[in-house]
């Protein structure tokens, strides 16, 4: 069954998760549609775990992902589009994590969660957060540089929502790119905007009906659309 957020939900799960940071945020997220403890969620691979971040982003906007990057030749915008079956498709289709043989030595390991990111997240330097991540994710005290992209590898196989790179070609300029896709920060942007929407359809009927917040929002969104027309149109 499809997942729906109220508009009373959508500002409650807003303001809960504007004081998080950047690495606990997908996991708030996750845990609004899910039924699983955050426990759960917080030990499942970061791929499975914007699995459920994707039913946030379908309640919120549909089945597409309609995102922007900046062409690193010149700048411009250039708009992309990905589809949210092809994700959960590609999250069905992952392997699953067994040792990988690399240089000689078979290297066990399973692809990061969330706890593992907040702790590389703590590290001062981007070389002792990829030590962190490999010491809590991988059965070995020391890899060679082989060894690691062969772990890396496997670890992208077994856990493919992890990375989504996209292909883009600029409309300007005609340069072709590769846009690396972060659902955890693009579905919170999308629900801080959805959330400023809706405090600003609160302001606007309050002045003008003297409505409450939960007045304004029991409406659909249709008709609370509707209302807030009005309400601009006989200010002019």
């Amino acid at each position: 069954m499809p997942v729906t957020l109220s508009a009373a939900s959508t500002l409650d799960l807003w303001q809960s998760a504007e004081e998080l940071t950047e690495v606990e945020r997908p996991l708030a997220l996750a845990a609004a549609v899910s039924s699983e403890p955050v426990e759960e969620l917080a030990r499942l691979p970061i791929g499975q775990r914007d699995a459920r971040v994707l039913e946030l982003h379908t309640a919120l906007a549909g089945q597409e992902l309609e995102a922007t990057a900046a062409c690193p030749a010149c700048a411009e915008p250039a708009e992309f589009a990905v589809g949210v079956a092809g994700l959960l498709a590609r999250d069905r289709a992952r392997a699953a994590p067994e040792p990988v043989e690399a240089g000689g030595v078979v290297v066990a390991f399973r692809p990061p969660d969330s706890l593992d990111v907040a702790a590389a997240a703590a590290a001062d330097s981007q070389a002792a957060a990829e030590r962190a991540l490999l010491s809590r994710c991988v059965e070995s005290d020391e890899l060679t540089a082989v060894q690691r992209a062969a772990v890396a590898a496997a670890m992208a196989d077994s856990d493919p929502l992890a990375e989504i790179l996209v292909d883009v070609t600029c409309p300007v300029c005609d340069t072709r790119f590769v846009a690396d896709l972060d659902l955890g920060a693009f579905v919170w942007a999308e629900l801080r905007a959805r959330a400023l929407r809706l405090l600003h359809d609160v302001d606007t009927l309050a002045r003008a009906y003297g409505w409450t917040e939960a007045e304004v929002l029991a409406f659909d969104e249709r008709r609370r659309t509707m209302y807030v027309e009005l309400a601009r149109e006989g200010a002019r």
